[in-house]
C-alpha cells in the first residue's frame, strides 16, 4: 500500500517548514508528499524549493494562482503515483507529534473503503474534519472535491457522497499526542470562495444516509 500526501502551501512559511520537516518522522507507510503552492509570496516558494533540493518534499508544484483548497487538491491528485492506492489530504499548518501516526490513521480506516480522519467537526452534521483526511484514491478519483465549493465544505460534500456509496468514514476526536493542527495559518482569502454562502440546512440535506463514527482517541 502506497499512500500520496497532498498539502497545499499557502504563506505562512514557519508552518509549512514545521509541517513538511515533522511529516518526514512518518514510518511504517510507504508514502509520498505532493505540494502544491497556490501562489505564496517570495519566502514561502524559497522555503519550498530548498526542502524539495533536500529530498523532504517527492513532487513540488509552483501554481501561479491561488487554486484554493478543493481545486488545489484536484491539481495535486493528479500527480499522484501510478501505484498509490490511498490519498490523505494534509494542511500546512500542522506538526506531526508521533512517527505512527499515519499507520495509525490507516488501522482504523474502513475495510470496504472510504475515510478516515484526524478531528471530529462537533456541529451538525457532524462529521470528519478535512485538516488530516485519508481516502481511497478510487474514490477521491471519482468524486474529487466539487470545486463549486471551493473551501471546506468541498470535503464536507465528498464525505456525504463517500456515505451515500455505502462507504464508512472513520474519525478520531482526540489526537493531540499524533498530530496538531494549530489551523487558520494562511491568511482569510477563503471568505469570498466559492460556496462559502451555502446555508448550513442545505448542507444537511447532503447527509441523508449513513453516519460518521467517532473514536475518542488512539494511543
Amino acid at each position: 500500500m502506497k499512500i500520496s500526501i497532498l498539502m497545499l502551501t499557502h504563506n505562512a512559511p514557519k508552518y509549512v517548514k514545521e509541517s513538511i520537516e515533522t511529516v518526514k518522522r512518518t514510518t511504517g507507510v510507504d508514502y509520498e508528499l505532493i505540494v502544491v503552492d497556490n501562489a505564496s509570496k517570495f519566502w514561502t516558494k524559497r522555503l519550498l524549493k530548498k526542502l524539495d533540493s533536500k529530498g523532504y518534499i517527492d513532487k513540488l508544484y509552483l501554481n501561479p494562482e491561488n487554486s484554493l483548497f478543493a481545486k488545489g487538491n484536484n491539481i495535486a491528485s493528479t500527480m499522484c503515483s501510478e501505484d498509490a492506492d490511498m490519498i490523505l489530504l494534509l494542511n500546512s499548518d500542522v506538526r506531526i507529534n508521533s512517527d505512527d501516526w499515519l499507520s495509525k490513521l490507516v488501522s482504523i480506516h474502513p475495510a470496504e473503503g472510504g475515510i478516515s480522519s484526524y478531528g471530529v467537526v462537533e456541529t451538525e452534521p457532524i462529521r470528519a474534519d478535512g485538516y488530516c483526511m485519508l481516502i481511497n484514491r478510487e474514490l477521491y478519483d471519482k468524486y474529487k472535491l466539487d470545486e463549486e465549493f471551493a473551501w471546506f465544505w468541498g470535503v464536507t460534500k465528498l464525505e456525504s457522497l463517500v456515505l451515500k456509496e455505502g462507504k464508512s468514514i472513520v474519525s478520531v476526536r482526540d489526537h493531540e499526542n499524533k498530530i496538531h493542527h494549530y489551523g487558520g495559518k494562511s491568511g482569510k482569502g477563503f471568505k469570498h470562495a466559492a460556496g462559502m454562502g451555502i446555508d448550513i440546512e442545505e448542507v444537511k440535506k447532503w447527509f441523508t444516509t449513513g453516519k460518521v463514527e467517532i473514536i475518542d482517541h488512539l494511543d
